[in-house]
């Protein structure tokens, strides 16, 4: 890794921060690298109200404070820190940060509750270096590991505010190779924005206002290079030899779907020629 990789890298560690809506970031501007510029938005003062923002070393993320999970993950991809993750250690952590949002730690997993500390602490040795089996066949990272495990933050990855339940079709399938797509295009591009993160319905929500039962009824991804971008809504029936090409959908639906504002700060457009850079043709 370059001197100015990790200069800059170091830079951000330094100004990894928590933000909670209504207080500091209605007070004032901020901006993150981890999302190009200016974070997503809520578009509600319910949504702002319920919500905190995390800065951490290579991702920001939206936490809802309904669900306990992430409404929204943004992170800056670079070609300097895709790596080999096969051998780095996914244990799942509490996130440390989260203790200044008010956000209650707890994920029912399943018909059980699990605590996020539980989580973190009962670890196996199977499967990818130690994560609970029901948690490596029913979770997905929203932030892949490979896309940072050539930088010195690779652990934020294991963050439990980066995890989201997924089924495992998904998972190994579509969502798997859009994120190896996008290592590929990293390494012509040189950098790239994504946005990712889930999409519930009401009606699949859990009675209990801080914890999901169930799976998000999909997923999206929004791949931004400068002002163009592609986005992906990816359901979670999809099969593992499912394509991703097949579910883009339109920004501005997504952004009224789920009251926000991906990027608040800059006008982006569609780029059919940033699709088919990401193997996807009309």
């Amino acid at each position: 890794m370059s001197n100015l990789i990790r200069k800059g890298l170091a830079l951000i560690g330094q100004m990894a921060i928590f933000l909670a809506f209504g207080f500091s970031a209605d007070a004032q501007e901020i901006t993150a690298a981890q999302c190009n510029g200016g974070c997503p938005a809520y578009g509600s003062s319910m949504g702002k109200n319920r919500a905190s923002v995390i800065i951490h070393h290579v991702y920001a993320v939206g936490m809802n404070g309904d669900t306990g999970l992430a409404d929204w993950v943004s992170y800056r991809l670079t070609k300097d820190a895709v790596g080999v993750a096969s051998l780095l250690p996914r244990v799942w952590n509490p996130d440390r940060l989260l203790e200044f949002s008010g956000i209650e730690d707890v994920l029912e997993i399943g018909s059980s509750e699990l605590r996020l500390a539980e989580i973190a602490v009962a670890n196996s040795p199977y499967g990818g270096a130690g994560e609970i089996l029901e948690q490596e066949e029913r979770s997905a990272r929203l932030a892949p590991m490979t896309s940072f495990a050539n930088t010195p933050y690779w652990t934020d990855l294991n963050n439990l505010s980066n995890m989201i339940p997924m089924p495992k079709s998904l998972r190994l399938g579509p969502w798997l190779q859009l994120e190896q797509r996008l290592n590929e295009l990293v390494a012509i591009k040189g950098e790239l924005q994504v946005i990712t993160g889930p999409i519930f319905l009401i009606d699949n929500l859990s009675t209990s206002p801080t914890a999901i039962s169930i799976e998000p009824a999909a997923y999206y991804k929004i791949v931004a290079s400068q002002n163009s971008f592609v986005a992906f809504v990816l359901p979670k029936e999809l099969g593992q030899f499912d394509s991703y090409c097949e579910h883009t959908t339109d920004l501005n639906q997504l952004e009224r779907m789920l009251s926000v504002e991906f990027f608040p700060d800059r006008s982006v457009i569609h780029s059919d020629q940033l699709l088919a850079e990401l193997n996807c043709t009309r």
